[in-house]
Order: C-alpha cells, then structure tokens, then sequence
C-alpha cells in the first residue's frame, strides 16, 4: 500500500526537524554567546556592541550557506557573500577591539614585543570565534531552509544568534560583578 504524497511529506519534514532543529540552533546560539561573554568581560566602549549587533545580524540576513546561495544567480549570490563577510568582519573587529581593551590596564610594563604577542592572540581567538559563528550561521540557515521559507529562517537564525550574544553577555557582567 502506497503512501499519499502529502503523509511522506509531512513525516519526512517532521523526521527532519527532530534531526537537525535543536542541536544546531543551540550550538549557533551557544557560539554566539562565546562573542557576548568576550564582548561583556572586557572594558569596551558601548559602540562595539554596536559593530557586533549589526555583524550578527548581516550575518543572518545574508544566510550565505552552499544550498541558498545555489538558489540566486551569479551576482546576487556574491553580493550575499559579500554581505555575510562584511558581517564576519564586523564581529572580529569588534571581538579584536574588545579584548584588546583587556590588556592595556597597566601601561608601566608594556614591551612592544608582549604587546605584539598579546595582539596576535586575541586577533587569532576573535578571528576564529567570529569564524565558527558565522560558518554555523551558515549552515543553520541551509538546514532551516529546507523546511521553512527564507523569511522564516532570517527571523529564527537572528533571533537565535541575538539571543546568544545577550545570554553571553549577562553571563560576562555577571563574572565581573562577581570578582568585584
């Protein structure tokens, strides 16, 4: 007896859902909250959250993933690209502007060799921390937008990757506050 068209369907997204849904939203959300708690632990200026909010959300606009950029043309499909890049670079400057915020608290004991080593490993980590989250926020949005329409997976990846950068940063302002 063969199944109607309609019940595989609906059996297959529903199959799909518990498969990728949850796992890969949580671990969008989780990375993103690893950029809230670098942004928050350190003593930067309040327009850096302004870079790193815009950078997310270029991000999730552009959802520059392989299966939605195959459905756009040459062009359109690189301005998106172009678009989640600028959004990735916002976030690392922002991270990079961040921590490097971090070590400029006691100026008598600066060499310019610690400060070349300490600007190297805080551009590597914010470097690899904004990479991740947009490399995830990619993938997201492809394995999203087999089930829902574009719109749809804009609102959700956003909305998930915002809701980690603010849960990442109460727990940095937390930590302060504890060692305060």
């Amino acid at each position: 007896m063969k199944v109607p068209p309609s019940r595989r369907r609906r059996r297959s997204r529903l199959a799909f859902t518990a498969q990728v849904s949850w796992g890969f939203l949580t671990l969008c959300g989780l990375l993103y909250g690893f950029v809230g708690l670098f942004l928050a632990a350190f003593p930067a200026p309040y327009w850096i959250w302004i870079l790193a909010l815009a950078g997310t959300l270029l991000q999730a606009i552009a959802l520059a993933g392989p299966a939605a950029l195959g459905r756009f043309r040459w062009v359109a499909a690189n301005l998106l690209v172009g678009l989640a890049i600028l959004g990735m670079g916002l976030v690392v400057t922002a991270l990079a502007i961040a921590m490097n915020y971090g070590s400029t608290i006691n100026l008598d004991q600066i060499t310019p060799a610690s400060v070349a080593l300490n600007v190297f490993k805080v551009g590597i980590v914010a470097v690899i921390t904004a990479g991740l989250s947009s490399i995830m926020t990619a993938f997201l949005g492809d394995r999203l937008l087999q089930i829902f329409k574009r719109r749809a997976v804009t609102i959700i990846v956003s909305g998930v990757s915002v809701l980690g950068l603010g849960i990442g940063a109460l727990i940095g302002i937390a930590f302060i506050a504890s060692q305060a």
